[in-house]
């Protein structure tokens, strides 16, 4: 079975054979070597030329309508009525919440502060306050953990509410 069998049969009644030329048509070394002999000229056009009637209007003079834009009332600062809606207000922590929050964010920060202090005074503070920043660190990040919600959220849940 040749790789042409599964094509199907031509029925112009033209050759597949290259050396036999159809009806009318060059053969492919004669349509070759036309091109290669013509190249970068401008090919000739052997039918009548397209009729631009077609593509071609007339155009009538129109004065141009003012559309106004359905947005740009929106835009405007003219409205002196309107007062915006206050923000709405900050969720407020309980009072073990905040303190658990202040030990881990602020005992970092004042660790980094009293290494600055001690490096430019040379000035040791004692270990039990380093211990204190580091003892708030630990008991804030365990709180946290432990007051976490044990059960998963919907997957759907995004977290608005109206």
């Amino acid at each position: 079975m040749s790789d042409r069998d599964d094509l199907p049969e031509d029925t112009t009644g033209a050759s597949d054979d290259a050396s036999v030329p159809s009806e009318g048509r060059p053969s492919d070394e004669e349509a070759w070597r036309e091109i290669v002999e013509n190249y970068g000229d401008r090919p000739a056009l052997e039918d009548e030329p397209v009729s631009r009637g077609l593509f071609e209007k007339k155009i009538d003079i129109v004065e141009p309508v003012e559309e106004s834009d359905p947005y740009e009332d929106m835009w405007r600062d003219d409205d002196e009525g309107y007062v915006p809606p206050p923000p709405p207000p900050l969720p407020k922590p309980t009072p073990a919440r905040l303190l658990a929050w202040i030990g881990v964010l602020g005992a970092p920060v004042a660790v980094l502060v009293l290494i600055v202090v001690t490096q430019i005074t040379d000035r040791h503070f004692s270990s039990w306050v380093i211990g204190g920043l580091v003892a708030a660190f630990l008991g804030g990040f365990v709180y946290l953990l432990m007051t976490m919600p044990s059960e998963p959220r919907e997957p759907w849940d995004d977290g608005a509410r109206v």
